[in-house]
């Protein structure tokens, strides 16, 4: 009985482009821009950090892999405090077009892998004029976990630029720091948002 109710808020959510972000970089063509004179070989491999780098992706999230925890309302919304996980892939800045409504979040091309954990901060009718609808953690795997970006910070609805805390990484990330910027550009096909990240990184104090 609550599967379906929760199936309800999905279809409603996916229709109404006012899901909230729940969610919410390596490999080939990510879009880095370490400089304006970043060159073919970092930007293909992600780069070799010296000082300061801005780093922009797409990110689609696969709907059918959210899954929302209690508590619900009569209707099976999220409410404030529902516990939520999820995922998707990780694109080259542009790959997804305008607000990328027909995009598959599993079309090839991908270059890395997205999760997102959080807990919502408003009931999900609250998720379209939310400035802040949930507190999350997200981890890039750019490929995979050995180069990995790890953030922390509020998401919120359609309209606003969110800005996050870039709490660390590993491998090429290593010592790594900074700030995510996040824009939602829409939902794509299987429900789920489609995000365009930017990353400021700089070199944490030794």
């Amino acid at each position: 009985m609550k599967q379906k109710k929760n199936n309800g808020f999905t279809r409603l959510s996916r229709r109404s482009t006012v899901l909230a972000v729940v969610a919410g970089l390596g490999a080939a063509l990510l879009g880095l821009a370490p400089s304006a004179h970043a060159n073919d070989v970092e930007a293909k491999h992600f780069g070799y950090f010296k000082n300061r780098r801005v780093v922009t992706v797409d990110v689609a999230e696969d709907f059918a892999k959210f899954v929302p925890g209690p508590p619900f309302d009569d209707d099976g919304v999220p409410e404030r405090g529902s516990f939520f996980v999820t995922e998707g892939n990780i694109y080259p800045k542009g790959t997804i077009k305008g607000d990328g409504a027909d995009f598959d979040p599993n079309a090839d091309g991908a270059v890395g892998t997205w999760f997102c954990r959080g807990t919502h901060l408003v009931s999900g009718t609250e998720f379209p004029n939310a400035r802040f609808a949930v507190d999350t953690a997200q981890a890039y795997l750019l490929p995979s976990d050995k180069d990995m970006i790890v953030t922390d910070g509020l998401e919120g609805g359609l309209g606003f630029e969110i800005q996050r805390a870039v709490s660390g990484g590993t491998g090429k990330f290593k010592n790594y720091i900074g700030i995510q910027k996040q824009e939602l550009l829409g939902f794509n096909k299987s429900g789920g948002v489609n995000l365009r990240v930017t990353f400021v990184l700089r070199r944490a104090a030794r």
